[in-house]
């Protein structure tokens, strides 16, 4: 658990020295969720091609303590920027783990971002490893990553998330109410499309903005079938 603390802060500290980064704090409304969620998103841009880092904590209300947690970290290498048909090709490696790092994934492939002015919208193709007792007849994982600004013409409201999709043999429902076996699912789904709109400039804190964030699954953290999560808060651009 420290270990995994610590390698957060250390990578969210080189993450804000390079590039723009995302704290958002949210109230989530779903019974199966922690009561509070609070989130650190990074994306920096360089010669070599752009990283990613994403973690977050979950905490129960009463008493307050930690429930949850997960880190999310790619890097896509991209060194043929000049080459017409290539450059919007690049070579991505991915590490996902939750916050025991018993639970941790190894992923590479190939990702495609859409050549946008200002606008983010990226698809990924990754080869996906497992580890402990997790399995998969079909270790490949799909991304899709977005950020649009300024949508509908309205200066500060923005549209961004991810959504995945992979191969995960699931048994054993962990995550129901009367945890079960058997009825296993193949596959499972993730997608956390988020709201903001700034608000900051009312206040004189530019970096301010207020909105929230629905998360869509299919078969995820041992839940059967279809849920979706709302959630509601602040986020703090730096």
């Amino acid at each position: 658990m420290k270990r995994f603390l610590t390698l957060i802060l250390a990578l969210a500290a080189c993450s804000t020295a390079l590039a723009q980064t995302d704290f958002r704090c949210v109230y989530n409304f779903a019974s199966d969720s922690p009561i509070v969620s609070a989130k650190l998103e990074s994306w920096s841009v360089d010669n070599w091609g752009d990283s990613y880092l994403s973690s977050g904590f979950g905490f129960r209300a009463v008493p307050l303590s930690l429930s949850s947690g997960y880190l999310d970290i790619a890097r896509n290498f991209n060194f043929w920027h000049n080459v017409p048909i290539l450059k919007d090709f690049s070579l991505q490696a991915e590490f996902n783990g939750r916050i025991n790092m018993d639970n941790s994934n190894f992923l590479a492939g190939l990702s495609y971002t859409v050549p946008l002015e200002r606008n983010v919208l990226r698809a990924s193709v990754l080869y996906k490893t497992f580890n402990g007792g997790a399995s998969s007849a079909f270790p490949v994982q799909l991304t899709l990553l977005w950020r649009l600004y300024d949508i509908f013409g309205m200066e500060g409201l923005d549209f961004r998330g991810t959504a995945r999709g992979w191969g995960e043999y699931t048994g054993y429902w962990y995550g129901e109410s009367n945890p079960v076996e058997g009825d296993p699912g193949e596959f499972i789904i993730v997608a956390n499309p988020q709201l903001w709109y700034a608000v900051g400039h009312f206040f004189g804190a530019c970096n301010l903005s207020v909105g929230g964030e629905l998360e869509l699954s299919y078969n995820w953290l041992g839940r059967r079938g279809f849920h979706a999560r709302p959630s509601a808060g602040l986020k703090l651009q730096f």
